[in-house]
């Protein structure tokens, strides 16, 4: 029988002392948290539920939950990893400022406070089932820590440098489309069907990784990248550790964030949308013109200098002299860019045949946000000219995560 049920059903709340209160009081906090999970709010009649219930006590803790007075205390040896998930086995303790000052101190999910009034009220004259510090808890740790038996995906990294790092570089666009397969975590993002840019964290760099089953979803990328930037100088500061988990429950469900710095967490909750159709761009290796893998330096610096009074940029790939050029033609004339084929800086070329194709360089610049952080570029083409820049950036644990950029060609309409 749900909580709705039993309060219908009794003209009266059970006395404390009852079974049936506890019973009746475990049942309605469930269904809350399960409530929240699923809409992010309260609803009017879950809040009159614990009115019911509680009386007074929900309105006060409601209140120092609203107003953040809830921290977690942590064992220093674990402040460099993700705190558990589970609330059962969970390595920590709570504390609560009173609207006093006064600090209290307890347990997670145990009924006992050192306040004045548990001590009064709950424990001797039995008038109260729990005080507004331990309910306030509750609301708080509901909402921080899932029930990750019921999530399709569940994933943690020990740091959030990897993965700001790979957001920003795809961040050209509002919205992302995000793939959860066994191989890992994919997001993707899409411009008017002629560009896409994937950044990909494989599985194994996570230190967690728990899938049911293939997802897709679609988030605002710009709110998750905001939320994460927040700690972008504690993230390259040293001695400081920024650790992330990521909940997902299933379609219709909010992403749920959890950001840990030494023991202090923040959360965050991202409404999720459909995703949107995206295009398949794949070059086929039997089409594949020319391949050249390079150091980010060369490509970086060149770049950079471009002229930006040119609408395009002309790629030209050869296997003879001149081997790889990049144009522009702006305000300033045309340049020519001639790279070198061999050396030091670059550790592949191979160009079967000349071709040479244009793009908006509108659409190469958020490419360029990539070579910050990758420490090798892959620049591939096909026989219909559309470019490829495969990027490999390595995490501080000396892992390998990816992103690409696929770059339709600007076709000549008198051709």
């Amino acid at each position: 029988m749900s909580s709705n049920q039993q309060l219908e059903n009794n003209a009266c709340i059970p006395n404390k002392h009852d079974a049936k209160y506890i019973e009746l009081v475990h049942n309605t906090l469930q269904e809350t948290k399960e409530t929240f999970e699923k809409e992010q709010k309260l609803s009017d009649k879950v809040l009159l539920n614990l009115y019911n219930i509680f009386g007074a006590v929900f309105e006060r803790s409601l209140e120092l939950y609203e107003q953040g007075r809830i921290t977690h205390i942590y064992p220093s040896e674990t402040t460099a990893v993700i705190p558990h998930s589970d609330r059962n086995n969970a390595r920590y303790l709570v504390q609560v400022k009173g609207f006093s000052g006064s600090i209290y101190t307890f347990f997670p999910d145990v009924n006992y406070c050192t306040c004045a009034s548990f001590r009064c009220q709950v424990l001797n004259d039995k008038s109260i089932f729990t005080c507004k510090h331990v309910l306030a808890a509750w609301f708080h740790m509901s909402n921080m820590y899932p029930d990750t038996t019921n999530y399709m995906l569940v994933a943690k990294l020990g740091n959030l440098r990897t993965i700001v790092q790979l957001l920003k570089a795809i961040n050209f666009k509002e919205t992302a489309t995000c793939f959860g397969t066994e191989n890992g975590l994919k997001v993707t993002v899409e411009d008017a069907k002629c560009m896409q840019a994937s950044a990909y964290i494989p599985s194994h760099v996570f230190q967690e990784f728990n899938l049911k089953d293939d997802v897709i979803f679609r988030i605002n990328l710009n709110v998750l990248v905001e939320c994460l930037c927040m700690f972008w100088s504690n993230i390259n500061s040293q001695g400081s550790s920024v650790a992330l988990q990521l909940f997902y429950k299933g379609t219709g469900h909010p992403v749920t964030v959890l950001i840990e710095e030494d023991g202090v967490i923040t959360d965050c909750s991202l409404k999720t949308q459909d995703p949107d159709e995206l295009l398949d761009f794949h070059l086929d290796p039997e089409n594949v013109l020319n391949k050249v893998v390079l150091q980010t330096e060369l490509l970086k610096d060149i770049l950079s200098e471009l002229d930006p009074t040119s609408d395009l940029i002309e790629l030209l790939l050869s296997p003879s002299a001149p081997c790889f050029r990049i144009s522009t033609a702006g305000l300033a004339g045309i340049c020519h860019v001639d790279l070198p084929h061999e050396g030091d800086l670059v550790d592949n070329f191979q160009c079967s045949s000349t071709a040479t194709a244009s793009y908006k360089l509108s659409h190469i610049k958020p490419a360029m946000k990539a070579l910050l952080y990758a420490n090798k570029v892959s620049l591939r083409t096909d026989t219909c000219g559309l470019l490829c820049f495969q990027y490999m950036v390595k995490t501080d644990e000396g892992q390998t995560c990816y992103i690409e950029y696929y770059i339709s060609p600007v076709i000549d309409p008198n051709e």
